[in-house]
């Protein structure tokens, strides 16, 4: 229930702006072009620094909406606490390791020469789990746990160089599946910095 509330109250704003919402869905009637990103998003696990690295590929839309696929995984060493029934842990402590796919939507809701605004919002869902060494010096990994996010967020992209478009944003990350088998605090905000690549830009200057 927490979920919905905090899902409603940062997308109420989203829905307020039902012309916009209009233009979004009269994109999809254009012929869509290739694009591509890679996106880097910083935050926290309870009090531990965590960096997550992603690559998608995608469809865009006359520039207003784009969907597509990406995968996702732990940039950083983030070690927590860990402590097992069955075996003894170097040190009661394990490195995370995750991983994960995500469907992505992002609606880009002003767009000026140089620069543009987008909304972009990714649901993903994947596996993490610890990897710890035992007291003679073995690595073992724990039983992968199913974890699911959703990660609303706000951009603002600078396209002063042609085909390619560097941006910044924040916004926040809702574990949905996973935490309580992982005995952590996954919500928190998120800050981002993606590189993308209008690849239908480059295939229709070659074309033309």
């Amino acid at each position: 229930m927490k979920y919905f509330v905090t899902a409603a109250i940062l997308l109420a704003p989203l829905f307020a702006m039902s012309q916009l919402f209009d233009e979004m869905l009269q994109s999809f009637n254009t012929k869509p072009i290739l694009t591509a990103k890679i996106s880097t998003r910083n935050s926290f696990i309870t009090n531990s620094f965590m960096r997550m690295r992603d690559v998608g590929v995608g469809l865009n839309f006359d520039n207003v909406t784009k969907v597509g696929l990406g995968y996702n995984w732990l940039a950083t060493d983030v070690i927590r606490p860990l402590e097992l029934t069955d075996q003894e842990v170097q040190n009661n402590e394990g490195e995370l390791k995750m991983r994960y796919l995500t469907a992505f939507i992002e609606y880009t809701f002003l767009k000026k020469k140089r620069y543009n605004f987008s909304i972009p919002v990714q649901v993903g869902i994947g596996r993490a789990f610890f990897r710890y060494q035992t007291i003679s010096g073995n690595n073992q990994n724990t039983k992968p746990v199913t974890v699911a996010f959703y990660e609303p967020a706000f951009t603002a992209e600078y396209t002063g160089i042609k085909y390619i478009g560097i941006g910044l944003g924040a916004g926040y990350r809702l574990m949905l599946l996973g935490s309580q088998k992982l005995d952590d605090n996954y919500n928190a905000p998120v800050y981002l910095f993606k590189f993308k690549v209008y690849f239908g830009d480059i295939i229709n200057d070659v074309h033309n």
